[in-house]
């Protein structure tokens, strides 16, 4: 029998019409004209499960989930399942987990259920799905059982969308928060494009910003997050910058006037900044030391008596001119055997610009 297969095939995707699901804040009331599909599969853990064509499925704590922004949209995985090779023939109450769907075979709730030795199963928690007028998913609350086996909502996510239906906003929490909470906003332009993907942490900032090109291709990524060489400001050295394609290497992120002030804190040792030339494999083994015949040298010297690794002027300008020209490319051997990634910081003025959802720019990250 293919009911629960067929319906939550149908969760996320039905055809217009006005859901019967109700609030998802409106606790768990009676099913009423809901359909219950009661089935074997214990939720609070995590498992992998039979798809509908056989494919493997793993489940997930969270009905919609964010994979990395690489992969920009919402990942669902219920509607994958082929819930019909779970199903409990004896009805509820052996059934560890109740679906419930309306009529149009949207999933309306997940309970969860403990059954204790005597009486009846208690409900323990699960989800509560909100969908609009479109039949579009438009909140998940999740709830939890109580002492006195009241269930509160203990967590909740938003769909924010446009008046053309496109994912404007995903918020871990209640679709009105708009402060401290964790985030992903959504920028397109006019025609609807993705332009970028901005995340946002729990206490509201903007953390990482992927860029996509014309043709939705993931393109350059920012972050902005604890660096070495960062100069200690409000933000405790946080520093925004372009992520580097290699992240084998540490990272020396810093602004321009850093390069003045380079210091490895270990006196006496010879040091050399080198540009990579193009065509040669960043992580090759062979490049994690010096190597004339792969790397230009841009300076070299030998650390002060304070382990200072001065600069000339004129050497500042051609190794920042290197670094912004040829990014993930430039590398500060310490010493011969060890390097450092340099890494431009972004301008506070360019991360803002990248980090605004009303900047439509399709270069607002420079």
């Amino acid at each position: 029998m293919r009911l629960a297969a067929a319906a939550l095939a149908a969760a996320l995707y039905a055809a217009p019409a006005m859901s019967a699901c109700g609030p998802a804040d409106a606790g768990f009331p009676a099913s009423g004209a809901l359909t219950a599909v009661p089935v074997s599969v214990d939720l609070a853990q995590e498992r992998v499960l039979l798809g509908h064509n056989g494919e493997r499925v793993a489940t997930h704590p969270l009905p919609v989930s964010l994979p990395d922004a690489r992969d920009p949209l919402p990942r669902t995985w219920m509607d994958k399942v082929d819930w019909s090779a779970y199903r409990v023939d004896g009805g509820q109450a052996s059934a560890a987990t109740l679906l419930l769907f309306d009529a149009d075979g949207r999933l309306c709730r997940v309970e969860r259920r403990d059954r204790p030795r005597r009486g009846p199963p208690l409900v323990s928690g699960g989800y509560a799905f909100e969908y609009d007028a479109a039949g579009v998913l438009l909140r998940v609350a999740e709830y939890e059982a109580a002492a006195d086996n009241a269930l509160t909502i203990s967590g909740q996510v938003c769909l924010k969308r446009d008046a053309q239906g496109a994912l404007e906003a995903f918020i871990a929490g209640r679709c009105g928060d708009t402060g401290a909470v964790a985030s992903r906003r959504y920028v397109r332009n006019a025609a609807g494009a993705l332009l970028r993907v901005i995340d946002a942490a729990g206490q509201g900032a903007p953390v990482a910003v992927q860029t996509f090109d014309e043709q939705g291709r993931p393109r350059q990524r920012y972050v902005r997050q604890h660096a070495r060489g960062a100069a200690p400001d409000a933000d405790g050295g946080l520093s925004a910058y372009a992520q580097p394609a290699s992240t084998r290497d540490r990272l020396f992120v810093l602004e321009r006037d850093g390069l003045s002030r380079l210091s490895t804190e270990v006196p006496g040792n010879e040091w050399r900044i080198v540009r990579i030339k193009d065509g040669v494999p960043i992580d090759d083994e062979d490049m994690q030391s010096w190597d004339p015949r792969a790397q230009t040298v841009l300076a070299e010297g030998v650390t002060g008596s304070e382990g200072q690794s001065p600069l000339a002027s004129q050497d500042q300008t051609r190794v920042w001119n290197a670094m912004r020209d040829h990014p993930g490319r430039v590398f500060w051997y310490v010493d011969p055997m060890s390097r450092l990634l340099l890494t431009p910081a972004m301008a506070p003025a360019a991360w803002r610009a990248c980090t605004d959802p009303g900047n439509l720019a399709g270069d607002a990250c420079g």
